[in-house]
Formats: C-alpha cells, structure tokens, sequence
C-alpha cells in the first residue's frame, strides 16, 4: 500500500497528538501510572510477640490456603540473646516468642501449606521480663570477641531452626545504646555462615529511620546474603500516600529496591487501609510486611487478607 507524502505527514501529527493526549491524561490521572508497576507475591506477616498463647498456627488456615499463589513468610518473634532476667548472653539466642507456637505444629502448618516459610526474627525493640518489668530493652552490644559471639550465634540459632522447622532469620535490632563497631561483623558473619551452611535458605532485615545508616552499612557489605528488607515504613510519621511513596523511593537509594518490601501497621502508625493499598499501586515493591497476625488475630486477618488480594491481582 502507498501513501502520499501528505498523508504520512497528517498520520505523523495524528501520533503526536493522541501520544500528548496519553501523557496529559497519565499526569491528570496520577492513579493510572500504577497499571505499570509491579510487585511480588511475597507477605512477610511477623507474628508470637504479644504472648497470647491462644494464638495458633492453624488459625491462619483459612487464609493462607485462599492465596495459594502467594508466598507467606511469617518470622516468629522474637528470639532474644539474653536470659529471662534480661541479663546478655554472648550469642546464645532463646526463644521468647508466644509457647502455643510450637516446633510440632510449625511442622504440620508447613506440611500443609508449601506456601509458606517460618523465620526466626532477632531481637525486636523490647522484652518481657515480668509483669512488675514487662518491658527491658533489647540493646544491641558490642561483644568481646566478635569470633566466639558469631559461633554462639550460629550454634543457637540452628537448634532453634531445627526445633522449629524454620527456613530462615530476620534481624530486627533496634537498639544501639553503645554504638554499632562490630553489629556488621557479627550480624553479617552470622547470617553468611547459616546461608553457607544450607542452615537457612532466606535472610531479612528490618530497619527504619532512625537505624537506616547501621543496617545501610550491614547490606552494603553483605548483600548477596540479605534476601529482603523489611522497612519499617509505618514508624516514619508518613500520613498521606505521596509522603509514603516519596518515602518509599528514598529509602529505596539505601537498597537494592528488588528486595525492598512495602509495610504497615495492623491499627497502628501511618497508612491504614485503602489509603495503604493506594500507595503501594504506585510502588515497584517485592511484597508487603505486616505487623503484626497477633493484632490482625482480632480482626480474623483483615489485613492480610486485603494485602494477599491485591499482590495476587
């Protein structure tokens, strides 16, 4: 077929306007540039911190066989190098996380579920010590010998992924009393070796604004053995979804943005809701972390349900 010079002139102006009209209605339509960004079938769910021995792997059922195309990981939390006094440990990590989630029925959750992965989170911000002290910081310390801490570490930390059929460890430090000198070296080591080992198939950190320079340094030096980050967006102050997103693209700089989660809150700090689930539309994200299923228990798994949906649509 031949055309005119004329008429491949007009077709020419033809494309030029209707591509206009595109970029106009993509800048009138903000909501429409979400069609173009991805995100992983990946919900981190951390879960055992509240001490509520009613809560039970199986009552997550439900909701985990409704998606199974999506991939749960749920890190029990916590496991804390410390006595029940809170006194330090030198490495050697217990598990303080509620007692009804039991290395037996991990088991059978897993067997039932080849969707899901169970971790061991470290640390967290607070521990039980008793009803008169229900709340001892978990500070992080610089050990005498980084070399005995990691192989305390590595040895305590493998009986608890044995014990409790889990797949990996997350590490959610986020105190730092006395400085961070050898928090890369020990954390870094640690996490390699179980890695190296096979002990392990899956690492995550999870850090936030305040602790963002200590774990930038941990990643910059041990990438390849961080799977996932697990920011914690919600203890930012972000109230509106363009703070959240501008939030979410800086943070991203600190980070290889593929291993970069989007997070909230169940009733807590920042988005809620479909205010959360807006801003995640205009994000590349690798999934979603959730904290917590103990608070989302009381809502029969709302959230987790509402996020599953949108990261299998």
């Amino acid at each position: 077929m031949k055309f005119s010079g004329v008429a491949i002139l007009i077709a020419m102006i033809v494309a030029i306007v209707a591509n206009s009209n595109v970029v106009a209605a993509s800048r009138q339509y903000p909501g429409r540039r979400s069609l173009l960004q991805s995100h992983g079938a990946l919900l981190i769910d951390y879960m055992g911190a509240s001490g509520d021995t009613s809560l039970q792997f199986s009552d997550l059922q439900a909701t985990v066989s409704a998606f199974p195309t999506l991939q749960f990981i749920f890190p029990l939390s916590f496991a804390i190098d410390s006595d029940a006094s809170g006194n330090q440990q030198n490495g050697i990590f217990s598990p303080y996380w509620t007692t009804s989630l039991d290395g037996p029925s991990a088991l059978a959750f897993k067997q039932q579920n080849p969707n899901v992965k169970l971790m061991v989170s470290l640390a967290g911000a607070t521990q039980y010590i008793s009803d008169s002290n229900p709340s001892q910081p978990v500070n992080w310390y610089d050990p005498a010998s980084t070399t005995e801490w990691v192989n305390n570490a590595v040895s305590s930390i493998s009986s608890l992924v044995s014990t409790y059929n889990l797949d990996g460890v997350d590490i959610d430090y986020e105190n730092f009393p006395s400085g961070s000198a050898t928090f890369t070296t020990c954390i870094g080591q640690l996490i390699s070796s179980l890695k190296s080992a096979r002990t392990i198939s899956v690492a995550s950190i999870a850090p936030f604004g305040n602790t963002l320079p200590i774990y930038k340094d941990l990643f910059s030096n041990y990438a390849s053995s961080i799977d996932y980050v697990n920011y914690q967006f919600y203890a930012d102050g972000l109230n509106t979804q363009s703070d959240y997103v501008n939030d979410f693209n800086t943070v991203s700089a600190s980070f290889d943005p593929t291993k970069l989660l989007a997070s909230v809150e169940v009733n807590g700090r920042g988005l809620q809701g479909s205010d959360f689930i807006a801003a995640a539309q205009q994000l590349s994200i690798a999934g979603i972390m959730n904290w917590d299923v103990d608070n989302s228990k009381s809502t029969n798994f709302a959230l987790e349900q509402s996020v599953a949906t949108f990261l299998t649509s």
